[in-house]
């Protein structure tokens, strides 16, 4: 059995070794649950050590289809280059989440502590764990820091902490955050330039500074510097997004999690 185990995550690896769009069944059933399965795009690494699960910010939907082949914008200018041994160690698989169904907030984005939501995470979570054998990252920006901190609660509340190695926390909605149980790597990424008052630097800053008093494992806090604004909305574009700073922030990741380049 063990043998046949093996082949299978093999010829698994295998098809994933270009990047792709891969659906992850969605099994849970509830009132008002999409059955609708959830799409991922993936960056693969040739000599991966560890998956990055990316949960977006904004409504959460990007809209990928099957035949997507490429992600460009911040996915592409940041997160890519996770997965290419050219730009930083290649050390990440590159797993972008896409949610099937809206997640809307205006004040605060609370769909994103939905049950549906936090299943659905998880589920990807374990797809990907199970398929590279390899520990899972969390990175949720904007938005998206409101999923990755509630579904990390949710873990600790169902004594599933393992389920993940480390979390990223990219330019935080006001109001995400981590409690005082938390024991869990987790890397703070801001740009001092931020222009979105939704994510103000000095809340992700208070954020850390709690973290570095209660938890035990290794924290860092990173000021993005460079980069410019852009005549878009600022919560959506310019500083917010790394424009022009993105080689900063994937450098920040790749040295937090692998350590400094020799």
């Amino acid at each position: 059995m063990a043998k046949w185990i093996a082949l299978w995550m093999g010829l698994g690896a295998q098809t994933l070794a270009f990047a792709q769009v891969v659906s992850v069944e969605f099994k849970e059933k509830g009132f008002m649950f999409s059955d609708a399965p959830t799409l991922n795009f993936l960056w693969p690494a040739k000599q991966a050590k560890a998956t990055l699960i990316f949960i977006p910010g904004g409504e959460g939907r990007l809209g990928i289809t099957p035949e997507r082949q490429n992600l460009g914008g911040f996915y592409g200018s940041t997160l890519k280059p996770l997965s290419d041994d050219q730009l930083t160690r290649g050390g990440f698989n590159v797993v972008v989440f896409d949610s099937p169904v809206k997640l809307p907030g205006s004040d605060y984005p609370a769909s994103r502590q939905s049950r549906e939501h936090l299943m659905r995470i998880e589920s990807v979570v374990r797809h990907f764990k199970d398929v590279f054998g390899l520990p899972v990252w969390i990175m949720g920006h904007s938005n998206g820091a409101v999923s990755i901190t509630a579904f990390y609660k949710a873990l600790q509340k169902s004594q599933k902490e393992n389920l993940v190695s480390g979390a990223i926390f990219s330019a935080a909605r006001n109001g995400a955050n981590f409690d005082d149980n938390t024991q869990l790597p987790i890397l703070f990424l801001a740009h001092e330039r931020e222009q979105c008052s939704k994510s103000m630097p000095a809340r992700s800053k208070a954020v850390f500074d709690q973290q570095q008093k209660s938890n035990p494992l290794k924290t860092a806090f990173v000021l993005i510097k460079g980069g410019e604004a852009q005549a878009q909305n600022p919560c959506s574009s310019g500083f917010h997004m790394f424009y022009g700073a993105s080689e900063e922030a994937y450098l920040a990741i790749d040295r937090f999690v692998f350590g400094p380049l020799h």
